[in-house]
Order: C-alpha cells, then sequence, then structure tokens
C-alpha cells in the first residue's frame, strides 16, 4: 500500500458512501438505517444491495460482492486500489501523501505521460483538421463515413509523412530523449531516436478514466506494412487491459447491461455513430481475460459481434476460450451476414434492423458447436474424433461439474449423439490429457478443508467480539472493566485489531477492515455488519459483547491449562516433582480466574 493509512482514514470519513454508490445504483432508496437498491454486479431483476452509511459499506445478498467505498470503486470502475483512492481522493479535495519516494516519481511520471499525450492528441488533431497534408486522411475516414463531429469526439488525428517529421516538433519543446521513449511514441534507433507513426490516422486510446493512454495508427498508403500499429506497452498502457471505446461505452454498458465487442477501432466508431454505444474492442490483440473481467464489472452479458468472414469466425472461437471459469457473465455470438462488416452492415441496414438482427445472437457454446460441426460426417470417424476433440477441450477448461455436464447434455443434443457416449468418450479425453485429480489428493483436501472450517470458527467468535466493541458506543470502556487482554486472543489478525483499536486507538467501526490483509475476514466482515444480530438495540449488543468476551477470555485460560497438562505429563514423566507442583499450581490460578468471569455479568445493562 502506498497511502499512509491517515489518509485512507480521513477519505472514509469525508467520502459519503451513499452519494459515490448512488452515482451508479440509481435506484438506491433508504430502507431502515440502510439503502437497498439493483445490484451494479451481477443481472439484478429485485433489490439486492444494500448499502450501509454508518459503517461505510455495501454488500449484495444475491452475488456476495461486498467491501467499502474504496472496494467499490475499484469493481465499478475496474481500476486498482491505488487509483481508486486517488479517485475519491480527488472527488474529496484531499491532497494523497505518498509513503514510498519511488512510488511517488512513478505517479508523477504517469501524470507527466498523460499530460505529454495530450499533447500529442492535439498535435495528431491539428494536423488533420488545420493542415493541407491531413486533406488524404480526411479524405479516407470521409469515405468510411467519419465526419467532423465523430473525429472530435473520437479525437482522431493524423501523424504527418517525413520519418522524423513528428520527433523534430517535439523535440523543439524540450523534451528529453529517455522521456520521449517513454511515452511509446518513439523508440531508440542505431544512433538516434525514431518516429513510431507517420503518415497514419490516429486513433488515441483511452483508459476507462477518460485519459489517453497509448494511440493506435492506420497506414493511409495500403502499400505500407503492418496495416495497423498500436503503442507498444508503457507504465501507462497494458493492452491486455484496456479496450478501445471503454471510456465512451462505459455509461452506455451500465444503462444497457450490455456490451458488445467488435473486431478494431473502426468498427467502434461506426457503431458508435449508428446508435450502438455499448461497444468496444481489443487494442489491436486478441480478447484477454483481464478484458472480460473489466467488462463483467459493468454488466452481466458480452456479445461478440463478429465479421462473417471465415477470419472473423477463428478470432470468436479463440476469443470464448478467454471466457472460461469467469463467473457472472453471459456470453452469445452475433455474426454479421453474408461476409460483411460492421461499415458494410449499417450502409445496408438501419439500427432499427439491428435490434431485430440482434435476437438471432447464439449462446457461446452453442456457437463453437456450429463452428466446429460445419463440416462434420458422423459417418467419417476421423471427422466425428477431430468435431469432438476440439469441443471437448473447450469443455474441459472449466472447472466446474455442473457446467461441463451442462455442455455435454446440449451438445447431445446439437449433433444427435447419446450423452453417455458422449460422457464417455469426453472421460477418455480427459484421461489421455491427464486433467483429473487423484482420490487421495481430494480425501487430503477434504481433511484440510474440515480442520480449516473449525479453525475459522474460533477466529469468527474473536471477530464477532471486536465488531461488537467498535459498535457500542462505551466499547473501549468495557474493555477497561472486563481486563480483556490483547493475549486473549487466539489469533494474530485478531490481536491486530485489538492493538489498533483499543492500545493504539486506529479504529473505529468505518475503517476496522482496513486493517485486515486477509480478504476472507473482510469479506466476512462486510457480511457480519449488515446482519440483524449487528443491528439491534445499544444495550442488546453490549450485553452480547460482554458474553463474548467471557468466552473468549474463558477459552484462553483452558488453552493454557492444556497446555500445562501436557507439560505436567511430561515432568511425571522425567520425575520432576518440584516443575509438577508448580505447574499444577499454575493450572489452579487459572481455574480461579475462569470462576471469576461470572462477575463480568455485573456489566451487563
Amino acid at each position: 500500500m502506498i497511502f499512509s493509512k491517515d489518509i485512507i482514514k480521513e477519505i472514509k470519513e469525508r467520502v459519503d458512501i451513499v452519494s459515490i454508490i448512488g452515482e451508479y445504483v440509481y435506484s438506491l432508496k433508504k430502507s431502515g438505517k440502510n439503502w437497498i437498491g439493483l445490484c451494479p454486479f451481477h443481472n439484478d431483476k429485485t433489490p439486492s444491495f444494500s448499502v450501509s452509511q454508518d459503517y461505510g459499506i455495501y454488500k449484495c445478498f444475491a452475488c456476495g460482492e461486498s467491501g467499502d467505498v474504496i472496494k467499490f470503486v475499484e469493481k465499478i470502475e475496474g481500476l486498482e486500489f491505488t487509483e481508486a483512492v486517488e479517485f475519491l481522493a480527488r472527488k474529496a479535495n484531499i491532497s494523497v501523501e505518498y509513503q514510498s519516494t519511488g512510488e511517488q516519481k512513478t505517479i508523477r511520471k504517469k501524470d507527466d505521460l498523460i499530460r505529454f499525450n495530450d499533447r500529442i492528441v492535439k498535435l495528431f488533431q491539428h494536423f488533420l483538421l488545420e493542415r493541407e497534408e491531413g486533406q488524404d486522411a480526411l479524405d479516407y475516414l470521409k469515405k468510411r463515413g467519419i465526419d467532423h463531429e465523430i473525429i472530435n469526439t473520437f479525437k482522431i488525428g493524423y501523424a504527418p509523412k517525413g520519418y522524423n517529421r513528428l520527433l523534430s516538433i517535439i523535440q523543439k519543446k524540450g523534451f528529453k530523449d529517455d522521456f520521449l521513449v517513454e511515452s511509446g511514441i518513439f523508440s531508440r534507433g542505431d544512433r538516434d531516436l525514431k518516429t513510431l507513426f507517420f503518415d497514419r490516422v490516429m486513433f488515441p486510446i483511452f483508459n476507462y478514466r477518460n485519459e489517453c493512454v497509448g494511440f493506435g495508427g492506420r497506414a493511409l498508403n495500403n502499400d505500407i506494412k503492418p496495416k495497423y500499429i498500436n503503442s507498444p506497452e508503457t507504465i501507462l498502457y497494458k493492452k491486455s487491459y484496456n479496450l478501445y471505446g471503454m471510456n465512451w461505452a462505459k455509461e452506455h454498458i451500465q444503462k444497457e447491461k450490455k456490451v458488445f465487442i467488435v473486431e478494431g477501432y473502426v468498427d467502434v466508431i461506426t457503431c458508435f455513430k449508428n446508435g450502438i454505444k455499448n461497444v468496444v474492442a481489443p487494442c489491436g490483440t486478441a480478447l484477454t481475460k483481464e478484458q472480460i473481467k473489466l467488462l463483467g464489472r459493468y454488466c452481466g452479458e458480452i456479445v461478440v459481434l463478429l465479421d462473417g468472414d471465415e477470419a472473423g469466425l477463428k478470432g470468436a472461437v479463440k476469443a470464448l476460450k478467454e471466457f472460461a471459469n469467469i463467473e457472472n457473465v453471459k456470453t452469445s455470438v452475433l455474426v454479421i451476414p453474408d461476409g460483411m462488416d460492421p461499415d458494410d452492415y449499417f450502409k445496408k441496414y438501419t439500427i432499427d434492423d439491428f435490434k431485430n438482427f440482434e435476437k438471432e445472437s447464439i449462446a457461446g457454446f452453442d456457437f463453437l458447436v456450429f463452428y466446429h460441426s460445419r463440416y462434420l460426417d458422423k459417418t467419417d470417424y476421423q471427422s466425428l474424433s477431430g468435431t469432438l476433440e476440439n469441443l471437448f477441450d473447450y469443455i474441459n477448461i472449466w472447472e466446474s461439474e455442473i457446467i461441463r455436464n451442462s455442455f455435454i447434455e446440449k451438445l447431445s443434443n446439437l449433433i444427435d449423439i447419446e450423452k453417455g457416449v458422449l460422457l464417455k468418450e469426453f472421460n477418455s479425453f480427459i484421461n489421455k490429457s491427464k486433467n483429473f485429480v487423484k482420490k487421495e489428493e481430494i480425501k487430503v483436501n477434504l481433511k484440510e478443508n474440515k480442520e480449516e472450517s473449525i479453525l475459522d470458527k474460533i477466529k469468527k467468535r474473536e471477530i464477532d467480539l471486536l465488531l461488537l466493541l467498535t459498535i457500542i458506543s462505551d466499547g473501549k470502556e468495557l474493555i477497561k472493566r472486563s481486563s480483556l487482554k490483547k493475549e486473549h486472543f487466539f489469533y494474530p489478525d485478531t490481536q491486530n485489531i485489538y492493538c489498533n483499536f483499543f492500545e493504539n486507538n486506529l479504529i473505529n467501526k468505518q475503517n476496522v477492515i482496513d486493517y485486515i490483509d486477509d480478504d476472507k475476514i473482510k469479506n466476512y466482515i462486510n457480511e457480519r455488519l449488515f446482519s440483524i444480530e449487528f443491528r439491534l438495540d445499544e444495550n442488546v449488543l453490549r450485553n452480547s459483547a460482554v458474553d463474548r468476551i467471557k468466552d473468549v477470555i474463558k477459552k484462553y485460560y483452558v488453552r493454557l491449562n492444556e497446555e500445562i497438562t501436557e507439560k505436567i505429563r511430561l515432568c511425571e514423566l522425567y520425575k520432576d516433582d518440584e516443575t509438577v507442583k508448580e505447574l499444577q499450581e499454575e493450572k489452579t490460578i487459572n481455574i480461579s480466574e475462569i470462576l471469576k468471569l461470572s462477575k463480568l455479568q455485573e456489566l451487563k445493562k
């Protein structure tokens, strides 16, 4: 973490979680102490998303998503933790301080590169719109149906001819060579710097925060190869995490609860200007899991919209493998007919035609069956075997046995082969691939999980007590009067919470999860704070805390006596009578301490 805990605490205190979430969850309404609405993280039909203003947390009781205001912004905006903190700090007008000098330099470098990219965007637009040399690029865009309004919306530009024309202009502004190389727009040659883009229509690539992080360039001369080139990866631009058009599409994706994925920049622009605004494209690479997960934060349905040629079909087959094991995302495929791309389609059809055509989309697995069985001859063993192996390879990627079984059943119906026969063939395929788990390993895992769950019960009891102490008004006073100490807690996690709450005076009910690293514990805390048990009258909560204090302290002395009993056994074995006597006295003292716990009843109200 690069931020001080004081900054995190200040952000949470000054930012109203209801206001922040309300910007994304339009259905949010007051209900008792909490606010409820439709969950933005899955296709929610009835309000199952709850926000607690008191505790500064949220939880969906349908999909289980939960966290604080920072976690919400991370998920909904697709940001890293540091980016989410900066996002909220800007909203609250808080100046963030970084703990590491190196990290400060990285943040400053990113800011400098974003400002530099903005200058380049304006320079490219200047060459396109205000210089005669940009006329060929304008003519190309006009042929593609891209007018001045769209050019300005997408900030399309032109990189001028001349191997080092752009470089000479920029160097006159005083930028250092190392910085120019870090931008990704220039690279080092044998003797001096080289310009990556020249005589190309330029498409700036923006992240979801509308910051220019890179560029894509389309050659005007068809003899120049490759036709499209993109910025290399930089500290700003990670190809597998960015999607072209995400900055414009984001609000439309959230509204429609659906996104269309197309092949390239011009496809996005064509769809956008024809009324399909919930559309994005990978940035010159194949679709990645990271991009799918990013989209999954905004909607529950992804439609792969393909060109109807063979290359488009193959691209969809490759893309669909990336969707495996990603939860809460419905995937379908829509193939544009007659080998057309989006530009061809909208020259012939209207948006209303597209809305009707959209109904013809098919589920991702159904498309794979169609693709691999187009030339299937069930009477030819090699044809059948090859088709099944391609489909089994996809099915086997999925970890869920339920999903695998449903695919086998669907495959049985689609190609008219008995399910039992397909299952036998599939199991044979798995064994050949050596992708199976031995029964002995399963037994060991079950045993470990059972032992872990027993430990979890103890940890949960201790966490419940600490939560109650942060909630009630006199939690710290109750700790003093009950003589509850750090060593009474069994786990380092709960000992840490105790120290930060009682001894260091850092924790309150809104920031308790900031002092925990374990995501399982964070999720458990969020879940408990929304439970009815933790929303009762103050006196009820206080009395419950007293009972739990007794339980935690008693278990501490019981553990001590179990250890003493073992020591006594060893000492008796070695006939160390003096130590045995001391240990028995210590054990008696512990028992008396347990008996004294009955006096804690007096602390109840």
